[in-house]
């Protein structure tokens, strides 16, 4: 079975009433980065999107655990808190 990048298209909550969904868009292998695009959500305002750089270099090589899909997700959360990307990388956008 193929490995399959983890999604997140269920919102997740931030503070402050605002919320973040992410979908995988590449992985860079050389050096050991996924990229996702996160699309913020806040009240009132038009959701913004932009990219995330996660360094998957913690999880070794087995990817297909819980304890990396949670790993993931709160290295997404932790740029979507703050509100703007944390690569040059534009990908899609």
């Amino acid at each position: 079975m193929a490995f399959t990048w983890p999604d997140f298209s269920v919102p997740e909550a931030l503070a402050g009433q605002r919320s973040w969904t992410a979908a995988f868009d590449s992985y860079d292998q050389r050096n050991d980065n996924a990229y996702y695009v996160v699309t913020l959500r806040e009240p009132g305002l038009e959701p913004r999107r932009f990219m995330a750089q996660i360094d998957v270099g913690w999880a070794g090589s087995d990817w297909e655990t819980p304890g990396f899909v949670s790993g993931i997700r709160s290295r997404i959360a932790w740029v979507a808190g703050a509100g703007r990307t944390n690569t040059s990388y534009s990908g899609p956008l």
